[in-house]
């Protein structure tokens, strides 16, 4: 299963022990997002030099700031200064955007289920460390918590990340077993970000959940 608990205990609760459907229901979820994509007509006007050759910009300003914001999340708020994650892919491939224009993605997190837009305050986060980006936007898709979740099952309340990684759930995913990726009935394996070592650890999940049903069954 490349899912997240809930899912699986949608589809499989049958095969499933007691102790494993309890342990699933309990499972968290993490911060949605709010995404947006742009057309740009050409490329960010970053103050900073090295972001205008950079394929990933973290635009947060301080430390403190960002930590501020991601607490704010963590509270059930929306930080007027969001911490935005930018992709410039059309720098490393030019193919991507008509010649001389440019795509670009931004997000940030919001409260889990979130429908506030905060398009505007990516958008001002940009501004601030890229003066006359909003001159090159030529269009832009928006996207929240309810479209992800509507496209994809798994982003649960617009969670990307295959479930909340605080506290016990950073490392203990989906449930506190020395075996995360193997289910209740031997037949079934799980294999999405909802195991070790978790979102953005592109296909480790599903390389230990490959190996972990190759060795056989637990003696």
């Amino acid at each position: 299963f490349d899912l997240t608990p809930r899912q699986v205990r949608a589809i499989a609760a049958d095969r499933l022990s007691p102790q494993e459907r309890a342990a699933f229901d309990r499972y968290h979820y993490g911060p949605g997002v709010w995404k947006v994509d742009y057309a740009l007509s050409g490329p960010v006007p970053w103050t900073n030099a090295d972001c205008r050759r950079a394929g990933t910009v973290h635009v947060g300003g301080s430390i403190g700031e960002i930590a501020a914001a991601e607490t704010a999340v963590a509270r059930g708020q929306h930080p007027e200064r969001p911490f935005v994650l930018v992709g410039q892919q059309s720098l490393a491939d030019p193919t991507r955007a008509p010649i001389g224009q440019h795509t670009l993605w931004a997000y940030c997190h919001v409260p889990n289920g979130s429908d506030r837009n905060m398009t505007g305050a990516i958008e001002a986060q940009l501004e601030r460390f890229a003066p006359g980006f909003t001159d090159t936007i030529l269009a832009r898709h928006e996207a929240g918590p309810r479209w992800f979740e509507d496209y994809n099952a798994n982003d649960v309340g617009g969670d990307i990340n295959g479930g909340s990684v605080a506290g016990t759930q950073l490392l203990l995913r989906p449930t506190p077993t020395l075996h995360p990726y193997r289910l209740s009935d031997p037949a079934l394996f799980l294999c999405s970000a909802a195991t070790p070592p978790g979102g953005g650890v592109h296909g480790m999940c599903g390389m230990r959940a490959a190996q972990a049903a190759l060795s056989g069954p637990l003696r």
